[in-house]
């Protein structure tokens, strides 16, 4: 019998390498953002479709709460997927730039009104 030869094919193992501080205060944040945000976002974009979509109340209503079950988990991905915890926070409250005016904008009409 032929006693085993290394292959050279096989990625010999690497030793752990220790996170730094940072980068567990980074997760933690980007986890923190992702989760209030992408809620935040969420809502404000299911109220904002709920409140302008033309179509019978129910129906906006769930059309837009269906809208916020897929904004939830993009907006959980841009936080992960963005290179840095600000550029994903920056990103987030972007996204809510136009909910919240749609919102707003509804309020004073029909406080107006």
């Amino acid at each position: 019998m032929m006693a085993p030869t290394p292959d050279s094919s096989v990625p010999a193992k690497r030793a752990a390498v220790p996170l730094h501080w940072r980068d567990r205060v980074a997760v933690a944040l980007r986890t923190v953002a992702a989760i209030g945000g992408g809620y935040v976002l969420a809502s404000m974009a299911t109220q904002a479709l709920a409140i302008t979509l033309p179509m019978a109340p129910v129906d906006a209503v769930v059309t837009g709460t269906l809208t916020g079950l897929v904004v939830y988990p993009c907006a959980v991905m841009w936080c992960f997927a963005a290179a840095t915890v600000t550029r994903a926070c920056i990103g987030l409250v972007a996204c809510c730039a136009l909910p919240a005016l749609v919102i707003l904008v509804h309020q004073s009409a029909a406080v107006a009104a």
